[in-house]
Formats: structure tokens, sequence, C-alpha cells
């Protein structure tokens, strides 16, 4: 008698499941790694490629503490290549899945779900403004004294948020979130890239506690504006509204970055209470409102998968 094959099951272990697969958890591990291979050496040869062409470039970018400078928007659009590319060849190789799975592609409803998300951020810098005004401590000075001139700069960094915008989720909702959903469940995936989250801003001018925690918060509600779609695009479009809306437009800092504005903003009061020069998302306001809306959005009934993304999920 010849030796027996050994079964799927008696395969499995600790890095492979019963399916044959690479366990989901390393999968969302393995994402680091290769992102960091496939991005460092694109990206310094990005760097040197913009410093020949317009030299000062990258001095530019060091000086730029306290503001987010167009200059910046070539390193996003190679991160949100990088992250795709990574994405799509973890989902062929270790999951055996379609592109499609990640829920970043262009089926019947994106662009509903899409504007849901810049209507619900905009709703969130709407009341966070409403408060802080209706109490004394926001007020508007008119418009922008070049009034022109500051039109296309808003105009230009509303293309520079949306790549911003999109690479962050890309990061913290994308393949290694869903993949730690698969595995860990949703309460500690949502906590563990919710948490990274707010470390990642540590770093920003004129961060606090209370900053990072509010960031920590916001990362729950996007990761709730994922689950509720299992698509990037509801996501996508709170953040980059978030942004937009607060910064280039309302005139207020955006996570401690000052961004201009069209609108000449003046906050005054307590820091715990307006967010100070790291701007609201470091007001106790936000901290409400962000809670608010995340609880909103989970029990939401009519926010739900479309049926192209169920499918491709299947």
């Amino acid at each position: 008698m010849g030796p027996v094959e050994p079964t799927t099951a008696s395969r499995s272990g600790f890095f492979v499941g019963p399916d044959g697969l690479v366990r989901p958890i390393w999968r969302a591990v393995l994402f680091v790694p290769v992102f960091v291979v496939l991005a460092i050496v694109p990206g310094i040869g990005l760097s040197f490629l913009l410093e020949s062409i317009r030299p000062g470039t990258l001095a530019e970018i060091r000086a730029s503490q306290g503001t987010a400078p167009v200059p910046m928007l070539p390193f996003y659009v190679l991160m949100d290549v990088v992250l795709l590319l990574v994405s799509w060849l973890l989902l062929a190789a270790l999951d055996r899945r379609s592109f499609r799975a990640l829920g970043f592609w262009f089926y019947r409803g994106w662009g509903r779900e899409l504007l849901l998300g810049v209507g619900l951020g905009a709703a969130l810098v709407g009341a966070v403004v409403v408060v802080l005004a209706s109490g004394g401590w926001l007020a508007y000075q008119g418009w922008n004294e070049n009034l022109a001139g500051a039109a296309i700069h808003t105009l230009e960094l509303g293309i520079f948020l949306v790549f911003a915008a999109a690479a962050e989720e890309l990061i913290f909702r994308g393949y290694p979130f869903q993949r730690l959903v698969d595995s860990l469940g949703v309460p500690i995936a949502v906590a563990i890239p919710s948490l990274l989250f707010g470390f990642a801003h540590l770093g920003n001018p004129s961060a606090t506690p209370l900053s990072t925690a509010n960031t920590v918060l916001a990362g729950v509600l996007l990761a709730a504006a994922y689950l509720k779609t299992r698509a990037l695009w509801l996501p996508i479009g709170l953040h980059w509204a978030w942004n937009f809306l607060m910064g280039p437009v309302l005139g207020l800092p955006v996570s401690g970055y000052r961004l201009g504005g069209l609108l000449g903003a003046r906050v005054s009061g307590p820091e715990w209470l307006t967010g100070g020069t790291y701007g609201p998302e470091g007001s106790v306001v936000l901290t409400v409102v962000c809670a608010v809306a995340a609880v909103w959005l989970w029990r939401s009934r009519w926010v739900a998968p479309s049926t192209a993304m169920q499918q491709a999920l299947q």
C-alpha cells in the first residue's frame, strides 16, 4: 500500500489554515514589509528626480513644518500606486481572490457611497463649527483678501487631499485591516488600526493627548464606514471632506497643519475646547460629535454593502 496523501486539514498549522492558505493574520503582517520594500526604493528615486527637475524641492518639503505643501503630491500619488499594487499582489497570491475584494473599484453604487461620505464629513465639520461659533470661540473675518489666489490654492489642495486621504484609507482600512477582520474579529480589528492611526499623528505639530484620542476615535468612525459598505469609497469621501472643508475652505488647522483658507478664521478660548493650533481635531467638541457619528453610522440600517461588493467578496 502506497503513502497516503495528507489532507488539507492535516497540512494546516500555525501559518497555514484549514483552507490551505496562509492564515489572514500573517497576510496582514506580510503586507508591511512588502509595502516598505516596494515603496522605499521608488520613493528614493522620485526624491532624486524631483530634486534634479526643481532644485530645492526636498528642502522646501522638509522646511514646511506646520504646512502641507502641494509639492508632496507626487509622493502621495506614488504611495497610492504602491498600496494598490501590493494589495493586488497579496490578494492574488495569498487570498486567491480578485482585486475587487479590496473595495476600490467602480462598481454600481460607488459614486453614491463616495457622496454619502462627503456629506457625512461635511455634516461633522458643520456640527463642530456651529458649536464653536455659537459659543463665541470661533469667528470669521470675511473672505481671504487675495480671493483669486486663495481659490486656486484651495483647488490644488483639494486634489492633493484626495490622494492623501486615499493613501491613509488604503493603509488603515485597506488590505491589512480587512485581513485582521477575517482573523481577529471586528472589535480587535477595529481597535488595532485605529490606535495606529492615532499614533501616526503623534508627530504632527501641536499634537496633544486629546488630539491623539480624537484621531483614534476618528479611526473607529472610518472603520465603521468601511464595515458598513465593505468598500473604501465611503471612508475616503468622509476623510477627504473633513480635511478639505476644515482647512482650505474654512481656514482652520487640520491635524496641526495650516492649509490657508477661503475664509479668515479667528479662534479664541481654552485649547481643550477649541483645539488651539492643532485645530478642532484637538477639541472635546469633536470627541462628542465623532462618537455620536460613529454610533449613528454603525446603527444605520440603510447603509449596507452593494450587491456588486457582496458578489466580489464571495
